[in-house]
């Protein structure tokens, strides 16, 4: 089963690559403004801002030589996400691209790729899994792994890399432990979860054998978990259903694979932003935390909102006309929405530049929204709550040993990673 896994995934990717191999910038408007904008990655560009005010609806190319409509504002965000004509499936061989680079954007059997009733079937069938009932039921497991975390962290002594002690190995022994897999194989995965997000750091072909040996990993995972049942999310994941209709294999495998890539980075990118933002400076922030750990629920909201994971985009693809608040889309066009652009718009956000953790304001849209609101939200706050919560607890003199400027990224197309947080306490 791993093998034919590899080697179908390894095909696909092939046949993306000989796909992308030919693509120039012939047909691409190169005389509009390219994406990237230049900023800090714990930064979003200046030209976000000066497009809410002049252009919220401006056009811009994208890396991949194709055109898009950029969206900046709460409001356009809000209403694209919630918009059903604002399609997902980008897996056609004309589709827009965000890069030239063959990703997980372009799998057809990936949920995140699905849009109508097929989507809906799967969101339906697997819902129950990520209840905040059920949530709640895996909170001593994440107190349990934070704990222990800890407990080796304080143990080794300062100075150390807060990501790979802590940021990273958190989300990631949480989920072997949801699953029942061995936590000896959690450096695989994130390496593998590393090249579904886009690492920058490997070549298209790397990326695509990565991508395959996890799939393969899944899928044998899945057979044992078929032939000897138990109680771990994959368990709930492969009896799922809902009336007659349940997962198909491909379907089961894309969507617990995907679970793990996009569960592990961006967690561990979002604790490294936050513990980025609370330990810069005069520690201000931290300190409030260190005060009032019940502050700490409400702080992971308004630093969710403030870091916004990253500056990469999402792309979507207007299949009629589209009206949104700031104007027409027209259908046909492609629409890039950053993470971090609408949660910086001072119409929904006062002091949009301000990290307030008693802030008043409407909901973030770090975990998207409408039909495709993120599966593994309920989840993912969990993570953070009781990860950020234990550190201010247990490391309340804990300090960065470089500064803000000095932090480096992966550059990834969906997560950009941080690649070492420096501390001692």
């Amino acid at each position: 089963m791993c093998g034919k896994k590899t080697v179908a995934w390894d095909a696909r990717f092939a046949s993306l690559i000989r796909k992308v191999a030919d693509m120039t910038d012939t047909d691409s408007a190169l005389d509009l403004p390219a994406l990237p904008f230049p900023s800090h990655s714990l930064t979003p560009p200046a030209e976000y801002a000066e497009r809410r005010a002049t252009c919220p609806l401006g056009h811009v190319r994208l890396p991949s030589g194709d055109p898009a409509v950029l969206l900046v504002t709460y409001k356009d965000v809000a209403a694209a996400m919630a918009d059903p004509r604002m399609s997902h499936d980008l897996t056609g061989p004309d589709a827009p691209r965000m890069t030239i680079e063959p990703s997980f954007f372009q799998d057809p059997d990936v949920v995140l790729n699905k849009d109508g009733g097929d989507h809906l079937r799967m969101r339906r069938i697997v819902a129950a899994a990520f209840t905040p009932r059920r949530i709640e039921r895996w909170k001593p497991v994440i107190e349990q792994v934070a704990t222990e975390l800890l407990d080796d962290l304080e143990k080794a002594g300062a100075p150390t890399d807060l990501v790979a002690a802590y940021c990273f190995p958190l989300p990631v022994r949480i989920i072997c432990r949801l699953l029942g897999v061995p936590e000896k194989d959690a450096l695989r995965f994130r390496f593998w979860s590393n090249a579904f997000a886009g690492g920058a750091q490997m070549t298209p072909e790397e990326r695509g054998e990565a991508i395959g040996a996890f799939l393969g990993y899944m899928a044998e995972l899945i057979a044992a978990k078929r032939a000897d049942p138990g109680q771990d999310l994959i368990d709930d994941l492969i009896s799922a259903r809902d009336g007659a209709d349940k997962l198909t294999e491909q379907e089961l495998l894309t969507l617990a694979t995907g679970l793990i890539a996009a569960g592990n980075e961006t967690t561990a990118t979002a604790l490294s932003r936050f513990l980025a933002e609370l330990l810069d400076g005069d520690r201000r922030l931290w300190q409030q935390l260190v005060d009032d750990p019940a502050l700490v629920p409400t702080a992971v909201d308004e630093l969710l909102r403030y870091t916004g994971l990253c500056n990469s985009t999402f792309l979507r693809m207007a299949v009629e006309d589209v009206e949104l608040p700031s104007g027409l889309v027209k259908a046909g066009t492609a629409v890039a929405i950053p993470n971090n652009g609408a949660m910086r718009d001072p119409e929904a956000y006062p002091e949009p530049d301000s990290i307030l953790f008693g802030r008043d304001a409407p909901p973030t849209l770090i975990f998207g929204g409408g039909p495709h609101y993120c599966l593994g939200a309920h989840l993912a706050k969990a993570e953070l709550i009781v990860g950020l919560g234990a550190l201010v607890r247990r490391l309340p003199t804990l300090r960065m040993t470089v500064t803000r400027d000095e932090l480096e990224f992966s550059g990834g197309e969906i997560v950009d990673s941080m690649i070492a947080l420096p501390v001692a306490w």
